[in-house]
This record gives C-alpha cells, structure tokens and sequence, in this order.
C-alpha cells in the first residue's frame, strides 16, 4: 500500500472510501450469505469477485446487482438522521433513524435481524418495553448478542476521525437503543475505534487494528457497568484467536477456512467482528481484497463484510478503477448519493473541529 498517498486523502475522500467500501461488501456479499465456505467457492466457480444478483440460497432474493440489504441501509440512513441533528448523536436520534429504516418495507420485511426487530416493536409499543418472546417469562438479552450491532456502528467513527473515546461512547449509545448488552457493545466499539483510527491522518491499518482492540476491551469494560452484562465468548479473546490463525502455519486459503470454522462468521457478535480482524490482518496491504475475502468466508458474509469495509475502507484507493465501476454500480443500483454523504459527514466534522478550537 503507497502510505505517501494514503496522507494526501482528505477527509472527504477517506469517508467516501469507509462508506463506499462497506457498501460494496454489503451488496456483494449478499449473493453468498447463507453458504458456507466451500459452497460459495463450488457455486461460483471460486470465490466471488463482483456484484451479481442473489440467487434462491440468499435472504435478498429479489434484490438485483449491487443493491445493498440491511447493513448498509442502516449506516445510509444513521448517517442521515445525524446529520439532519447537525452531526450530534443522541438517542432519539438514533431510534428515529432506526424507525425510518423500518417503515421501507423493502429493507425491513426482507432482511431485519431477531435482535433489531425486537427492538423496533418495543420503540413502536406504547409502553416502549421490551418484550419475552411468546411462551417464555424473561427477555434472554444474551440472544440479543448479535452481529447487527457492529454492522451499522460506521458513523460513530466517522464522526470523530482520531477520537478513540469520542468514538466508543457514541457506539455504545447507539448500541444501546437496539443491542443493550455487554458483549454486542464490546464488538460494536471495536468496529467503531478502528473506523476513527482509520481516518486520522497517516494512519495504517496496523493502527486501525490495534484501536479496534482497545476498543473491544473498553466496550466491554464500559458496558458491564452501564449495560447489561450478558454469558458468551469474549470478543477480545476471540480477536485474539483469530490472529492466532492467521500467524499459524497454513496457505491464506487455509487460515481464511480456519477463520470460518473455528473463530466463526455467524450472526453472533462474537463470531462476525474477530472474524473480520482476522481477515483484515490477512489483507493489509489491499482493503479491497479484505473485503473480497469477507465475502467468500461463508454463512453472514454481507455483514462481516460490511464490517471490514467500515474498518479498512478509509485505506481504499478511491479512484483506482476497481473501486470505481463498483462503487458506481452501488449509487446508481440503490439511488443512492454517497459521495454526496460523505462530503456531508466530513463538513459537520470539520464544523464541530473548528468550535473546539
């Protein structure tokens, strides 16, 4: 990677980067979600390398190439409402963003996960109380440790470039509106440190990895506190042991394999966020390919994609021709501008800079 560039890219075209590359691994990997490892590479001939519509294996089903599902469509429309708060992110902020989200019933009906649809029939309930499911007498909130909180967590670190802590105590209260528990916090502050390390001038992505750690660790220690501490793996621990694969013996096919079977690429929080770690550190010399890799690695593929693309998209070469016919394909596919967001987000964070100074 030509780091001499990478400290030329402003802000704007960093977070055109974060956002355009999360996007793309939303929209490409939801062609291979569901599949495992193996079953994407003997589908596809190999591993997936461009934007095609989903086929009857996959949740988007009906979706054509380059549209994106729920991952995407949430950082897009989070990002909106805070900008519409004039870049502060604040509760009613974040659950009216998550309402909008839910009223276009194309993303909603079709893609919203368990923990994400509990939480927005407790926010469209009078009372506004989380609800047991039929049948059981308590609310398992370790259910509700799930993937969907890391997967729209971008604009936390979007919004404070080099503000580690900024970072993490805005992705806890996002976090908290749909995934109030210790561990969901831990991974949704780890994608969040790492996407504001990644856009701090001179930053590499070993630093962006090294933040996100912290920010696992952090989270979790912050959320058992003001949260709800909840039984399952430790993000952190299972950071840990994806790198330890990935430093292993083995080809990058191999220790991509490893990843799946043995760190995880599901919907639990603590499978998807170490899973695209160790599949970052597998590829820090090319986010894009980073994002590639997410995509073969089977079962929740667009959100662990998402999730890399959010961590490592600040580094993409935005105007390599790759990127470019991609990202491209994304705006018109969705009708969506995000060039024309990111300038935005960056604008409101230069203005809120400018009043700290």
């Amino acid at each position: 990677m030509n780091y001499e560039r990478m400290k030329k890219m402003n802000l704007e075209t960093k977070i055109k980067g974060t956002l355009g590359l999360a996007a793309i691994g939303d929209a490409m990997g939801a062609t291979t979600e569901n599949l495992s490892f193996d079953q994407i590479r003997a589908h596809f001939g190999g591993p997936l390398t461009e934007l095609k519509k989903p086929g009857k294996t996959a949740f988007a089903l009906g979706n054509e190439a380059g549209q994106v599902t729920d991952d995407f469509s949430q950082i897009y429309f989070l990002s909106h409402a805070i900008l519409k708060n004039d870049g502060k992110i604040d509760t009613e902020t974040v659950i009216q963003a998550i309402l909008d989200w839910s009223n276009v019933s194309w993303y909603f009906d079709r893609f919203a996960g368990p923990t994400t649809r509990s939480a927005v029939a407790m926010y469209k309930d009078p009372e506004s109380k989380m609800k047991p499911l039929p049948g059981a007498v308590t609310i398992d909130y370790a259910s509700k440790a799930t993937n969907g909180a890391a997967m729209k967590i971008a604009p936390a670190g979007i919004l404070h470039p080099n503000d580690i802590e900024a970072a993490i105590n805005d992705a806890i209260l996002i976090t908290q509106v749909t995934h109030d528990n210790s561990l969901a916090i831990s991974g949704a502050c780890a994608v969040a440190a790492a996407t504001s390390a990644s856009l701090a001038e001179n930053s590499t992505v070993d630093q962006a990895l090294s933040a996100g750690l912290y920010g696992a660790i952090r989270g979790e220690e912050k959320a058992k506190k003001l949260s709800r501490e909840v039984a399952g793996p430790s993000v952190v621990k299972r950071i840990q042991l994806a790198y330890t694969i990935i430093t292993g013996v083995g080809t990058k096919e191999e220790k991509l394999k490893n990843l799946a079977e043995i760190v995880g690429s599901g919907l639990h929080i603590s499978e998807a966020v170490p899973c695209a770690f160790g599949i970052i550190a597998l590829n820090k010399e090319n986010p894009l390919q980073a994002v590639i890799d997410a995509v073969n690695i089977g079962y929740d593929t667009d959100t662990i994609a998402t999730i890399v693309g959010s961590m490592v998209g600040a580094f993409t070469n935005v105007n390599d021709s790759a990127f470019i016919a991609l990202f491209d394909t994304i705006q018109h596919a969705n009708d969506f501008q995000i060039e024309k967001l990111a300038n935005s987000l960056a604008n409101v964070v230069k203005k809120h800079e400018g009043q700290q100074h």
